[in-house]
């Protein structure tokens, strides 16, 4: 299903605000491993990555489904995105 022009332009200021701005990544460890983060990490990886393991708290956002997932979390929240390859 094709978003509409006024969900795009939601979603594009959504992650304009909230996901792209950069959060350097010791500070996102540390709160992590201190478990006092105040934000939302979200895995960016495929379903199947993410249940072989993944950083815990996060939630199970893959790439093909971020446009979908905007639309439902919380715009109060901040979002850190992680991914990697085994390439």
């Amino acid at each position: 299903m094709k978003p509409s022009p006024e969900q795009l332009a939601r979603l594009k200021a959504n992650y304009e605000d909230k996901l792209f701005s950069e959060v350097e990544i010791n500070a996102v460890k540390e709160k992590v491993q201190q478990g006092r983060g105040v934000f939302v990490l979200l895995d960016a990886r495929s379903r199947d990555d993410f249940l072989e393991g993944h950083i815990r708290g996060a939630l199970s956002v893959p790439v093909s489904q971020a446009a979908a997932a905007a639309t439902s979390l919380p715009a109060d929240r901040q979002y850190v995105t992680y991914c990697w390859s085994h390439t």
